[in-house]
């Protein structure tokens, strides 16, 4: 029998680094409750500082270990039984028993933390990471101030790659957003990395001013956009797959400081306001729109079919599953 169709020909969750948190969400001794990749999670930080994510339900009795659970010295305790695991999801205690359940195991999830961020690698064998997130030099520069808003936090329903493919699709920025002029767009990958420069007129007050948007794509999860030509920024997208249906995007700005006051720069409060401002703009049409796997392309957007097939180095050899292909009948991918 066909599986039940999905709106993507490719899978729900490609391979790569997810963020799953701020590093700021999860203080010492708390358990952090988390949902991705259409399943319960935990975080915690015990007294090695490090943050462990590990899947929720215990293999004992299949408690949420989020809910009541405990970090005691480096490790998480469920609150149903009191079984004790370390942050390689191994079951080190249980307090009625002489000695632990070598078998039971919680998932652990390779986890770093990058520019205040928790990020989690994932692949659907639990395999360990292909490639290493890059650091980000504008968080640990003094010229810099972090700044994640609550409101640069979105849950909608769409794909990590439906929206990573905006940044070669530039036509659409005329049209949605109302960027008077781009120009040139140059594309180059290697890898895990894609990167796309395209030159652009910013508007100012003081007329339009020559300069490009600098996106560097690592894998389909993490975006890090700079800007040439009106001062030193940074961004951080990040799209996070919630389930099937659903993903969550946070950006995470890197904003210049003015030198004298210590204040941030009018600049890079005005690119934060921007940015939220487009990617509202963009929801409702990534929500509201169909695939199409094999696009009527315009001349001059040979960049979206690069980056597509650049995207299939993040997905695992797909088994036969079924689709659907724009409004027509299901379809099987070997």
């Amino acid at each position: 029998m066909p599986q039940v169709a999905q709106r993507f020909p490719f899978s729900d969750y490609p391979n790569g680094w997810f963020q799953v948190a701020y590093s700021h969400d999860v203080v010492a001794g708390d358990v952090v409750s988390l949902h991705y990749f259409g399943r319960r999670l935990i975080c915690y930080r015990g007294e090695s500082g490090s943050a462990h994510v590990l899947d929720a339900h215990c293999p004992h009795l299949g408690a949420d270990v989020a809910v009541g659970g405990t970090v005691r010295e480096d490790c998480v305790v469920c609150p149903f039984h009191g079984w004790k695991f370390n942050g390689q999801g191994a079951n080190v205690e249980i307090p009625y028993a002489k000695s632990p359940n070598r078998v039971a195991r919680l998932r652990a999830w390779p986890t770093v933390e990058r520019a205040g961020i928790v990020f989690v690698w994932y692949s659907p064998d639990g395999g360990e990471p292909e490639w290493d997130l890059p650091k980000i030099p504008e968080a640990e520069d003094a010229a810099f101030t972090f700044y994640a808003p609550a409101e640069a936090r979105w849950t909608f329903r769409s794909h990590p790659q439906e929206v990573f493919e905006n940044t070669v699709d530039i036509a659409h920025f005329a049209t949605v957003h109302g960027v008077s002029a781009f120009g040139n767009l140059d594309v180059e990958h290697d890898g895990h990395l894609f990167r796309a420069v395209a030159e652009v007129n910013f508007e100012t007050p003081r007329g339009p001013v020559s300069g490009a948007v600098d996106s560097e794509l690592f894998g389909m999860g993490v975006d890090v956009v700079r800007h040439r030509g009106l001062g030193r920024s940074c961004t951080l997208l990040t799209v996070t797959p919630i389930d099937g249906e659903y993903v969550e995007a946070r950006y995470t700005f890197f904003i210049a400081l003015d030198p004298e006051t210590g204040e941030k720069t009018r600049m890079g409060m005005g690119f934060a306001r921007d940015f939220c401002k487009q990617i509202e703009q963009d929801i409702p049409i990534w929500e509201a729109k169909i695939y199409r796997d094999k696009p009527a392309l315009a001349r001059g957007e040979s960049a979206i079919t690069e980056f597509r097939n650049w995207a299939e180095l993040s997905y695992p050899e797909a088994s036969t599953e079924w689709y659907v292909v724009g409004n027509g009948p299901l379809r099987c991918r070997p």
